[in-house]
């Protein structure tokens, strides 16, 4: 019995369970607190109760200020198409005062400062104020105050909206004068029966109007908070202190958000509020022992017995990845026996790839070394066919026979070249027949070519990758159509002989062989020409091309003779 509790205590799951019912015990002294959760409900109901005052209470100014950021945007949008025609636009605009009622000044001031559509002052620059600099560095909808405005003669709270161009960049703003005088009459329709001090400030926390006026404004505000302490936030409300050290209830509210809000306080003697936030130490003092007793405990847990065994396992496959060794295990009793069991899978599992790999790479190194003894013995075979027929050559008498012999000596060469090509490209499977063609071409020229003829050698190769099964005819089909390009190569009157030979990809899916020649007087001789005419290149070529899945054309004028191989290009496996 003892021996199986003892096993068990290893796991991973008899430990954490264990650990986490000791977390859980806070949970017994919870339930006899009770009137905790009578505080957090009542603390809600009163926390909705006041923001629900406070947004009532500013209905007024809500209005205004939507109703004037709604009449920015508006002009906004239409100020690129009126601010060209200034009269036509301080009429328009005039009469919208008139007719709103509400404001004190409507106008487009451009990207310099200047009022450029306006129901007053068109022309005029509006200064360097710190309005004008804030939204032109930050073009968003912002309301500031002006105390000493100098169209509405009057203190105003400001109402800005920028204005883009087509572009996207920042082509000046809209502004919406709105006197102190008619935010003071919203204030008046409070009911007397709310006693509360209503402040709205904007997205910068600066204050822009306040019930009984801005004197001594900063002894109303919350003790240790600024407002812009509040921007940004949802609504929320607080019991506190003001600057002046009366004791208040503060809400706060967004009137536009991101733009304007409001602070509403309320004096808790003449609202009977006492009980608001008014919970007792004990009751707070159980929940933050619980939380601290379980973030301790389970972090003991999970950093013991999961992340540092998971850490050390995490290392441990890190260094075999980059060197191939195998550190040893963390003898550590404190390691779960499930996560003790991993690491052992990881050493086998470590030891059988290390195993395989070795098998591996001698089958490789095997492999490497009969592919090698392949290319050896197929490039010596090749030499000795070519050297064989080279011997005939020279006994033989009859010109047929020599041209006969010399022509499989051709191709016997040409085989040669692009087997030596296969098996030295370091690609398995893929070959840069750009490469390959530029070597076979250079040496079949070489080869039949001697200095004295001063034939024009024109050579362009798009790099192209092909599978061998494609590149082998390819290069076979070149070699063939350059010795006959060789073999007929005339040289024009009055213009040097030349031939040219041009790999080109029209597209990612197809490929273009050109092999031309120029024509007239032989460079080689009638007489080879002569003998040349038994149409079995042509037939090669053909063959060739049908292996590719490509097609052949020719075209030959009294100048030039081409040969042209249209052939499309496998796409590699991904």
């Amino acid at each position: 019995m003892i021996a199986a509790l003892k096993a068990a205590s290893n796991g991973l799951a008899f430990r954490i369970a264990a650990l986490l019912a000791l977390a859980l015990i806070p949970i017994g002294l919870i339930a006899t607190t009770q009137t905790l959760r009578v505080f957090e409900r009542a603390d809600r109901a009163a926390e909705a109760n006041f923001l629900a005052l406070t947004g009532e209470a500013a209905t007024g100014e809500s209005d205004l200020f939507r109703s004037a950021f709604s009449a920015s945007q508006a002009i906004a949008a239409i100020a690129p198409e009126i601010r060209d025609d200034p009269q036509m636009c301080q009429r328009a605009l005039q009469r919208y005062l008139v007719i709103e009622g509400n404001y004190s000044f409507v106008g487009y001031i451009d990207a310099n400062g200047i009022i450029a559509c306006a129901s007053s002052g068109i022309g005029t620059a509006v200064g360097p104020t710190s309005a004008f600099d804030r939204i032109r560095a930050t073009p968003r909808p912002m309301a500031t105050t002006n105390i000493d405005a100098a169209q509405s003669g009057e203190p105003v709270v400001v109402l800005s909206t920028p204005v883009f161009d087509t572009a996207g960049a920042f082509d000046g703003y809209v502004a919406v004068s709105l006197p102190f005088s008619r935010i003071s009459r919203s204030f008046e329709a409070f009911q007397k029966d709310r006693p509360v001090d209503l402040i709205t400030f904007n997205g910068e926390g600066q204050i822009l109007s306040a019930e009984g006026g801005l004197e001594n404004i900063n002894a109303r505000l919350p003790a240790g908070h600024t407002l812009k302490n509040f921007i940004g936030r949802q609504q929320s409300a607080f019991i506190g202190e003001t600057r002046g050290g009366e004791k208040r209830i503060f809400a706060v509210v967004p009137v536009v958000p991101g733009a304007v809000y409001a602070l509403g306080t309320w004096d808790q003697s003449k609202i009977g509020a006492q009980g608001m936030f008014n919970m007792a130490a004990l009751p707070i003092l159980f929940p933050i022992l619980m939380w601290v007793a379980s973030l301790g405990v389970a972090f003991l847990a999970v950093d013991r017995m999961v992340i540092r065994p998971t850490r050390n396992l995490r290392a441990r496959m890190l260094v075999f990845m980059r060197s191939r060794k195998v550190p040893p295990q963390s003898d550590s009793r404190t390691t779960p026996i499930e996560l003790r069991e991993m690491n052992d899978t990881w050493d086998r599992l470590t030891a059988s790839v290390l195993r395989d790999e070795a098998e591996l790479q001698d089958t490789i190194h095997d492999r490497d070394i009969l592919l090698r003894e392949v290319h050896h013995r197929v490039k010596n075979n090749l030499q000795l066919i070519a050297s064989i027929l080279n011997l005939k050559i020279r006994k033989a008498r009859a010109p047929e026979a020599r041209f006969a012999l010399g022509d499989i000596q051709g191709r016997v060469m040409s085989l040669a070249t692009v087997h030596r090509a296969l098996y030295e490209t370091s690609s398995q499977g893929r070959i840069r027949v750009d490469e390959m063609l530029d070597g076979i071409v250079g040496k079949t020229i070489q080869a039949a070519l001697t200095p004295e003829m001063q034939v024009k050698v024109t050579q362009g190769f798009d790099p192209v990758t092909m599978h061998p099964d494609q590149a082998v005819p390819l290069t076979l089909a070149t070699s063939e159509a350059l010795t006959n390009a060789l073999k007929y190569i005339g040289k024009p009157d009055g213009a040097p002989a030349w031939i040219e030979v041009v790999l080109s990809t029209p597209d990612t899916e197809t490929a273009r062989l050109v092999i031309a020649n120029s024509k007239g007087a032989l460079l080689q001789g009638a007489e080879l020409a002569e003998d040349a005419g038994s149409g079995l290149g042509e037939q090669l070529i053909k063959g060739f091309v049908q292996q590719i899945d490509g097609t052949l054309s020719v075209e030959a004028d009294d100048l030039r003779h081409s040969v042209i191989i249209t052939f499309p290009l496998t796409p590699f496996a991904s």
